[in-house]
């Protein structure tokens, strides 16, 4: 028996068309270091912090799919590939979670987006 085509064909797919991007990507991420003073104690911290971070997240729960059927709330290993209905660029921001992802249009497109996103369940 051949494992390796049975795995290939479990996987789940979902295509939803017309969604639509408003989230711009962010300008990235700061890391930090703050010393304070207090009555004569001295704290150290760290910490990071995102700048102008304005992508749209999306969770699985709330998309359906071309034939009405709404999409599960967790999926294990999700690849989420963008295609634009125009010129404008869209990609997803950072790695899809089991959740959602986040994504964002190109910053000089004019407006929002529609595209069509194709949503891969890659399993275990």
């Amino acid at each position: 028996m051949n494992n390796g085509l049975n795995t290939l064909k479990s996987k789940r797919m979902w295509l939803v068309p017309d969604f639509v991007v408003w989230g711009l990507p962010g300008l990235g991420e700061i890391e930090y270091l703050d010393v304070e003073n207090i009555d004569g104690t001295k704290s150290v911290s760290f910490g990071s912090a995102g700048i102008g971070d304005t992508s749209q997240s999306v969770t699985f729960a709330n998309l359906t799919d071309v034939r009405g059927n709404s999409l599960p709330a967790f999926l294990n290993r999700s690849l989420v590939t963008v295609r634009s209905h125009d010129q404008s660029q869209v990609f997803v921001v950072g790695t899809e979670t089991d959740s959602g992802f986040k994504i964002a249009r190109d910053a000089d497109s004019l407006g929002p987006v529609t595209v069509d996103l194709i949503i891969t369940e890659l399993g275990d």
